[in-house]
């Protein structure tokens, strides 16, 4: 397993823990301590739309839409561009949401920007978004 491959799957096992089990002082470690984070996607009412987070209100999103249900999100691909003290990689998942009389089963991909801090790699920015009807993650060839 290479080291952003470690990566990846140690933020994917943080967030698949049911709520009472997570550890947010591992999921920190991750992240340089400036991170921003971004939700994509389409709303109820077919916008577009960009939530930008700083690494806490992440957290706190997180905690509020994971509370009471049971998340499962693993890692099918990832690709990665290294220069120097900055890389970029993809990472494809599949995620399942069961709760509140809901169970959701999706992919999407999780681009990051990473900096090498002289003390190992650390996320700079992530930015996602999921499937939907007329975005496929084959279509866009970021699955092998």
């Amino acid at each position: 397993m290479t080291e952003f491959e470690s990566l990846t799957a140690r933020l994917y096992k943080q967030v698949s823990r049911p709520n009472s089990e997570w550890d947010w002082d591992s999921v920190r470690a991750l992240f340089h301590p400036r991170a921003t984070l971004v939700r994509t996607g389409i709303d109820e009412s077919g916008e577009r739309f960009a939530l930008v987070m700083t690494l806490d209100e992440y957290i706190d999103n997180a905690a509020k839409l994971l509370d009471g249900v049971t998340f499962r999100e693993v890692e099918l691909h990832q690709d990665v561009d290294e220069f120097g003290n900055v890389a970029r990689l993809s990472s494809v998942y599949e995620s399942e949401y069961e709760g509140y009389g809901r169970h959701v089963a999706g992919r999407g991909v999780n681009f990051f920007n990473l900096v090498n801090t002289g003390s190992g790699w650390q996320v700079m920015n992530m930015v996602w978004d999921n499937e939907r009807d007329g975005l496929s993650l084959g279509d866009a060839g970021l699955l092998p």
